[in-house]
């Protein structure tokens, strides 16, 4: 069993269900999947029948917030009866057909799409920080997504234990990393590397918001589109230019 968690509070709700929808969509593989959905609304009215989750209600005021429960929450999944364990940004959208053969793992990290160009890494260079990593570090230096990683549950567990502890320490000085949760992914994959590591063929589209409106804001109405998509609810639709684009 594989277990995909996504925190879609908000304006995020829409993205996240569009995920889940489309992940079912263009799945061709073999293990049963679950997804753990964190969100303020209920999901059941949005995905089509036979759909594997479990809704844990999660609310959030500011994105900042919002972004930096992932360790949290992931962590409470603890004891769920998954083999693997994953965390995907709702924003996350899948276009074409695919199996689990390409993200299975130990430890599974994604180098970051912009990671092949020839600036530099936006790492946390605060020496304070949990999340600092120095300008003179000797380890390869390749950055990672915080939009995607994971690997066998008691592993991401783990993993998600120690940067959750990262973030309370650096909340105790009252200092926030460059790229929030992202930034702490960094520090632990630049020194302990994922097994597996994601370059070139990233199956899925990372940060694609459908052109919804400013996702961060949350406040934005989303309103007619939660009626839309509740109508729509089986049928096969993807979010273009801010509308349910029917397919």
């Amino acid at each position: 069993m594989i277990g995909i968690s996504i925190l879609c509070t908000n304006a995020y709700f829409p993205l996240g269900i569009r995920f889940i929808r489309r992940f079912m969509k263009y799945y061709r593989g073999r293990r049963d999947v679950i997804f753990f959905i964190f969100t303020d609304r209920d999901p059941k009215d949005f995905l089509k029948e036979g759909t594997n989750y479990r809704w844990i209600k999660t609310e959030n005021s500011n994105w900042v917030d919002g972004t930096n429960l992932k360790f949290k929450s992931i962590i409470s999944l603890f004891n769920e009866p998954v083999e693997y364990l994953y965390y995907l940004d709702a924003d996350t959208n899948v276009n074409r057909e695919f199996t689990e053969d390409w993200f299975i793992g130990d430890l599974v990290g994604g180098q970051h799409y912009n990671d092949c160009y020839d600036q530099p890494k936006p790492f946390d260079r605060n020496p304070r920080s949990k999340a600092y990593i120095p300008y003179d570090t000797e380890f390869k230096q390749m950055y990672f997504y915080g939009a995607f990683f994971g690997g066998k549950r008691d592993r991401m567990i783990g993993f998600c234990q120690t940067l959750y502890e990262w973030q309370l320490l650096d909340k105790e000085i009252d200092y926030e990393p460059a790229v929030n949760d992202e930034s702490y992914i960094n520090k632990y994959f630049h020194y302990s590397p994922p097994k597996v590591v994601l370059t070139k063929d990233f199956a899925f589209l990372i940060s694609d918001k459908g052109g919804i409106g400013e996702t961060r804001n949350c406040n934005l109405d989303i309103d007619g589109l939660i009626d839309e998509m509740r109508l729509a609810r089986n049928l096969d639709w993807n979010i273009q230019g801010g509308e349910l684009i029917y397919e």
